[in-house]
């Protein structure tokens, strides 16, 4: 009995050692600085955006069906913290760049940018990451985090977004941070 105890235990512990992922994520990045005063962590429900499923097509509402919520974190830039703005800035620019993460878009500018890019496969993304940053403001992630969105499915999510009428007050809240 001794012995399968001992065989049991070892194999909870390797499971253990094996599971825990020491390579930074956008999750851990989160949880990380949720406390910091530097940063903004808002949870967004899709309800937010007051949509009136009935009133979307098939297809539109397959594609808003898909996304169970969005986060924001968002760092703002001032006086006193530019070079803590650049280390979190490359960062999150470090995790971004993990071969797990795949680019849709890039767009930059001399003291702007933005990427988008998700994870998952090509017909069954998990999460999309918008990553934009402003070297005068500071910068913000919005992670959609979804189940089997597909990219076919971004044109349809961005006409549901057209017909909502959104809570305008997480909004509000998330731009007078910056």
């Amino acid at each position: 009995m001794k012995s399968i105890k001992s065989i049991l235990s070892i194999c909870i512990v390797a499971l253990l050692l094996f599971s825990c992922n020491n390579k930074p994520s956008l999750q851990k990045y989160y949880v990380e600085n949720q406390e910091n005063q530097n940063f903004m962590v808002v949870d967004i429900p899709t309800s937010i955006l007051n949509i009136k499923v009935n009133s979307l097509s098939e297809k539109q509402q397959k594609a808003y069906k898909s996304i169970e919520k969005l986060n924001f974190l968002g760092f703002k830039k001032t006086e006193d913290n530019v070079t803590i703005y650049q280390t979190e800035k490359e960062k999150v620019a470090q995790i971004l760049n993990n071969d797990t993460y795949k680019t849709l878009i890039k767009y930059g500018g001399k003291n702007q940018g933005a990427v988008v890019k998700y994870l998952g496969n090509d017909d069954a993304i998990d999460e999309v990451i918008i990553f934009g940053a402003d070297n005068t403001q500071g910068f913000g992630i919005v992670r959609v985090i979804g189940n089997d969105m597909n990219p076919s499915q971004v044109l349809d999510l961005i006409e549901v977004v057209k017909k909502s009428k959104p809570n305008k007050d997480t909004f509000k809240e998330i731009a007078n941070f910056f």
